[in-house]
């Protein structure tokens, strides 16, 4: 199949180029989580990430490691005073971030939705 017509008239060079920008591009978007420092929140063992599971602060990208039962003993999070010190899709529950549900599907696995509209673990 030909190349379409504006593609034909780029030098073979420049259409490499575009080709792996679209690609990044692509990934990125449509792309599974990235490195840590994402949203763990399907998936606690991504590493680093908002919601992954943790021992210590420095395996955080956010640099806070929650030991509250709530966290499951170690998740990555922030403290905070109130909603507006955690991320959008957080919330703030007893001065620790959670991703913020509307009902268990919200929520990862082994999480329950409380009624304060936050995502704990068992």
């Amino acid at each position: 199949m030909p190349a379409p017509p504006i593609l034909s008239l780029m030098p073979v060079a420049l259409r490499s180029l575009l080709g792996l920008a679209l690609g990044a591009l692509l990934s990125v978007t449509c792309g599974p989580p990235g490195p840590p420092g994402g949203d763990c929140r399907f998936n606690p063992n991504c590493g680093g990430g908002l919601g992954g599971l943790c021992d210590v602060d420095s395996q955080c990208a956010s640099g806070h490691c929650c030991d509250k039962p709530s966290c499951a003993h170690g998740m990555c999070t922030f403290e905070c005073k109130n909603d507006a010190g955690c991320p959008a899709t957080m919330r703030c529950d007893g001065g620790t971030c959670y991703f913020g549900c509307n009902g268990v599907a919200d929520c990862a696995v082994g999480q329950e939705c409380t009624k304060k509209g936050v995502c704990h673990w068992n």
